[in-house]
């Protein structure tokens, strides 16, 4: 049986493009290469390449997969498929606060489940 918690990610690393990773309390903010969170004063969040990508996606995914921060570890594309329409979906992704990809990601995964 599949641990409900553990996302099947399979080498997608659409979280990693264009994301606004925050570090929270927990976080050791020292142990991340990190930038001012740009829609959250006050709030650092994880730096990322020319690209977009976050700073520390490698070749072969993430490269501080044993020490990434809570809200990686957290991340679940699934349960922001089900907590938001698509319509909601594409109106965050204008604004720029949901990249759309992670959404229809969470929607495959789902799909697939049943």
């Amino acid at each position: 049986m599949t641990d409900i918690y553990t996302v099947p990610c399979n080498g997608c690393t659409r979280c990693c493009h264009g994301d606004a990773i925050r570090l929270l309390p927990e976080d050791d903010s020292s142990s991340y290469k990190t930038v001012p969170h740009d829609r959250m004063i006050g709030h650092l969040m994880l730096a990322h390449k020319e690209n977009g990508e976050c700073f520390y996606l490698g070749e072969s995914g993430c490269t501080i997969q044993d020490s990434k921060p809570l809200m990686c570890k957290e991340m679940d594309c699934r349960t922001i498929a089900n907590a938001f329409t698509f319509t909601e979906a594409r109106q965050m992704a204008k604004r720029g606060l949901l990249p759309i990809e992670i959404w229809r990601r969470g929607k495959e995964l789902l799909r697939s489940a049943n």
